[in-house]
């Protein structure tokens, strides 16, 4: 696939079957997402994958996350018990979920290079993704924030929790994209 035919035609998707993808295909996702650009050659990220039952540990992980929030929140038990259900879910809705870490750097200046070369790896992932046929979305929210996940990384002071992956075969179709054209967002300074 010509490059910036992917670029422009890539999408999320949110929709996909549970078809298994092949630890070759995934491995191919993570060799491209090692190409980004980093500054120094940091090198800054690191990639859990979750797949089959490995989900299980994720999911796990997810639903004590909504729990302690839900508690902290001052949610009714039966508001709990739903939140808590809908974070474990989540694991489970594509046969592939990648979470992306970047490591802190030596400094404020290189912890944050770092988190916009994993930002870019991210990016490699999902182009990638797209021209395998695979359809892929990067998801967070709260939840991937909270230091029980922190800890369910085992991440160290001034690493983060960059994006989880969920990655498999679409079950949509393509949407008409919505981009502003970038003349609209661009200020020239020219001699």
């Amino acid at each position: 696939m010509e490059v910036t035919h992917a670029i422009e035609s890539r999408q999320s998707i949110g929709r996909v079957t549970q078809e298994p993808i092949s630890r070759e295909m995934i491995e191919r996702l993570l060799d491209s997402a090692v190409h980004a650009p980093n500054h120094r050659i940091t090198e800054p990220w690191r990639f859990h994958v979750f797949t089959g039952k490995g989900r299980g540990e994720f999911a796990k992980a997810r639903a004590e996350t909504a729990r302690l929030m839900a508690e902290a929140e001052g949610d009714e038990e039966d508001l709990i018990s739903g939140r808590v259900n809908r974070e474990r879910k989540k694991a489970f809705r594509s046969p592939v979920v990648i979470a992306v870490i970047s490591e802190a750097g030596r400094d404020e200046v290189e912890t944050l290079e770092n988190y916009a070369a994993c930002a870019a790896a991210v990016q490699n992932i999902q182009l990638t993704a797209h021209s395998l046929g695979l359809g892929c979305i990067w998801r967070t929210g709260p939840v991937a924030y909270h230091d029980h996940m922190r800890r369910f990384f085992d991440l160290k002071d001034g690493d983060q929790i960059v994006a989880y992956l969920c990655i498999g075969y679409p079950d949509m179709g393509e949407r008409q994209r919505r981009r502003t054209p970038a003349a609209e967002q661009t200020i020239w300074h020219e001699g």
